[in-house]
């Protein structure tokens, strides 16, 4: 089954990208692994110099598909899904060719994730973005702590993990998370504009300002990912994730350990 959809563009050197897991592209674990594979790629692909990293129709990427979760009760599954999300994100993270999120609708959790790990985030006024993971238990586990925290600060980091709220385009602008609000309709031309002005540039020189401006972080986020692992294993085995799960499911409010 194919997850991502590819398109390059007519511009050369642009390539568009959008997750096609219909309606509301959330993350599967076959999601990850393409995604995953697709940065280690273009590392090696020196004829594309900018990527569009797009939305469907209703949604950039809602989150990861819930049905998963509870897989990851058993220890080892976590731990194999935590080194797949690691794999993917760590891939963006240490891509030099420039992405550009262009957010349309959704983007919660994983899917704000990969969008904090991009080069730009250019929103429409239809996107709505959080990192809810906190109110099924568990907390954002692809990087998306330190990857927040680098845009928006500590402080506005820390409100945003621990009340899990949902941020409309203009908040997020507000905020820092996005860099920049367009209209709905014009998300995709103003997205491929940019990139085919970043693709006119010389690779290489494009290349290393991406290595100069990442490269402390880049360093710091290898070292957080092995230490997250752990702490997401972990997470799993708790009552409240188990609990989180099973009242999103039920359709009721959780009721929290106090272990």
């Amino acid at each position: 089954m194919t997850t991502l959809e590819l398109t390059p563009d007519a511009r050369p050197a642009v390539l568009a990208l959008n997750i096609a897991n219909p309606p509301l592209n959330v993350l599967t674990q076959a999601v990850r692994r393409d995604l995953g594979d697709l940065w280690l790629r273009l590392r090696r692909d020196r004829s594309v110099r900018a990527v569009v990293f797009g939305s469907g129709p209703r949604a950039f990427c809602a989150g990861a598909d819930l049905t998963e979760f509870p897989l990851r009760f058993a220890a080892p599954v976590a731990r194999a899904h935590g080194e797949n999300a690691h794999r993917m994100i760590l891939a963006l993270v240490e891509l030099d060719t420039p992405v550009i999120a262009a957010l349309r609708g959704p983007c919660m959790g994983g899917g704000l994730e990969l969008a904090l790990a991009c080069s730009y985030r250019m929103a429409a006024a239809s996107a709505r973005l959080a990192l809810p993971e906190v109110r099924r238990g568990v907390w954002p586990g692809t990087g998306g702590v330190v990857l927040l925290e680098r845009l928006v600060g500590p402080s506005r980091a820390k409100r945003l993990l621990y009340t899990g709220e949902t941020l409309s385009a203009a908040q997020a602008l507000a905020l820092g998370l996005v860099d920049e609000v367009v209209e709905d309709e014009q998300l995709d031309a103003r997205a491929l504009a940019l990139a085919a002005k970043i693709a006119e540039q010389p690779r290489a020189s494009v290349n290393t300002l991406s290595e100069l401006v990442d490269r402390r972080f880049r360093l710091a986020f290898r070292e957080h990912l092995q230490f997250e692992l752990e702490r997401f294993v972990q997470a799993y085995q708790l009552p409240d994730a188990r609990e989180g799960i099973e009242a999103f499911f039920d359709k009721r409010a959780p009721v929290w350990s106090t272990a």
